[in-house]
């Protein structure tokens, strides 16, 4: 099952790849104040957040399916926290999301397959729905045949750089929730246990993984989110939801290990959507 998500991902966003165009202009390393699988409130992000308040444009040729009010019902890929928003359908099953939009600047009537060309002004960003930060756009695109979300960021045209990301805060997490220092301690009894790094604080890594004496046992992919069980999970080995991925708010999981006795080299990665890797290497001992 795993391997046919990963093919279905993979052949659908290789086939679309920039096909789609930003909804704001002039988009750089900058230009976000949270990224696609960003922690929010302890829940995977499906949404790239906008720095800055500007005119909304489709991101591609589209129809309507909906417009929403600051009211709407809650939803797992389409959540009231969106405030007034606009949602567009187009070829490949896809549908994209204009979230936190000023209603008073609408052009759009909730008119079902009514057509919407590319770079159509749809409205100014504001201020209807709850972000942490400012009122700036929210944007989503979805797969709605695979019932996942997919990073904008992979089927958008690529900025010349991205935010950098930073690998610290190395915790191992073993399967009684305790927490170690891999700087402190350089000891383990064998089993299975989980790697998190710090979290940073907007951007989110597209990679990571996690290999014992170079060899990768686990790596996880923010290229899409998926839906099983009414939970949203990344894919990795296996499927680890959002109290998975972010056990706190400070951590954020590289992936899963199994210790077995010897000596060992613990390599960790992460990297983004231009391909910068941060990699660290640590020397431990398993009992």
């Amino acid at each position: 099952m795993k391997k046919e998500l990963l093919s279905t991902a993979f052949l659908l966003i290789t086939s679309i790849a920039f096909c789609f165009d930003w909804p704001q202009a002039d988009v750089t390393k900058d230009s976000f104040n949270s990224y696609f699988g960003q922690n929010r409130g302890g829940i995977l992000s499906t949404s790239i957040i906008f720095s800055e308040p500007e005119e909304v444009r489709a991101a591609e040729d589209g129809y309507i399916i909906a417009v929403l009010t600051e009211n709407s019902d809650d939803s797992d890929f389409f959540p009231s926290t969106l405030g007034t928003a606009v949602i567009l359908s187009h070829n490949d099953d896809l549908i994209s999301v204009y979230g936190n939009l000023d209603a008073q600047t609408l052009t759009l009537k909730n008119e079902n397959e009514r057509s919407v060309d590319g770079g159509a002004i749809i409205a100014s960003s504001g201020n209807s729905g709850f972000q942490e930060n400012h009122g700036n756009l929210e944007f989503q695109i979805i797969d709605a045949k695979n019932k996942s979300a997919i990073n904008p960021k992979v089927l958008m045209p690529r900025a010349e750089e991205e935010m950098p990301l930073s690998l610290t805060g190395i915790m191992i997490g073993s399967k009684n929730n305790d927490f170690y220092d891999i700087n402190v301690y350089k000891t383990y009894n064998s089993g299975l246990y989980k790697v998190y790094f710090k979290r940073n604080p907007i951007a989110a890594p597209y990679k990571t993984s996690v290999s014992i004496n170079g060899v990768i046992v686990d790596q996880l992919s923010y290229d899409m989110i998926t839906q099983e069980n009414n939970k949203l999970c990344i894919i990795g080995k296996k499927k680890y939801t959002d109290a998975d991925i972010f056990p706190n708010n400070d951590l954020q999981l590289l992936g899963e290990v199994m210790f077995t006795p010897g000596r060992a080299t613990l390599g960790l990665s992460i990297s983004d959507t231009l391909g910068n890797v941060k990699q660290l290497n640590y020397n431990i001992i398993i009992k």
